[in-house]
């Protein structure tokens, strides 16, 4: 399962990269808009080889695709569905803020409690991190912040 996952993460950073391809690129101290895309490509494809390369500790052992499985991976895209149509309605905060409390108790099992606790922790650390000391716009929505 993990070399499909790695090889899924291999051609998302070469399909990233060749679409930065077409950007101006920079230099590090004058860095242009195809910059980062590059870098996150590249980072990304690097990462892949761990996953597609089986380390020497990694036992054999064949983990057959299950509807459970299957299952899961519907229930999560259908989640990032969702959170992507609400995101401009409910704004960053609530739909990163609900989207982390259904994955942490549906996914994870993680009690509601500690579900909701993390995912303060988290959309807060995010929100500080990329519309107050970043600068960025994140989607307002319903509260306006």
């Amino acid at each position: 399962m993990n070399r499909i996952s790695g090889i899924v993460v291999f051609f998302l950073g070469a399909a990233i990269l060749w679409q930065a391809m077409a950007l101006r690129i920079g230099t590090f101290r004058s860095p242009g808009p195809g910059f980062f895309p590059c870098l996150i490509a590249v980072i990304l494809i690097a990462l892949s080889f761990f996953l597609i390369i089986p380390s020497p500790k990694e036992k054999k052992k064949s983990s057959p695709l299950s509807l459970r499985s299957l299952g899961r991976v519907v229930i999560i895209y259908g989640s990032l569905l969702a959170y992507f149509f609400t995101l401009e309605f409910l704004g960053f905060v609530i739909a990163g803020f609900l989207l982390m409390i259904f994955l942490f108790v549906v996914i994870d099992r993680q009690k509601i409690t500690v579900a909701t606790v993390t995912a303060f922790i988290f959309v807060t650390l995010a929100y500080v991190l990329f519309n107050v000391i970043l600068k960025g716009q994140l989607p307002q929505g319903l509260l306006g912040i």
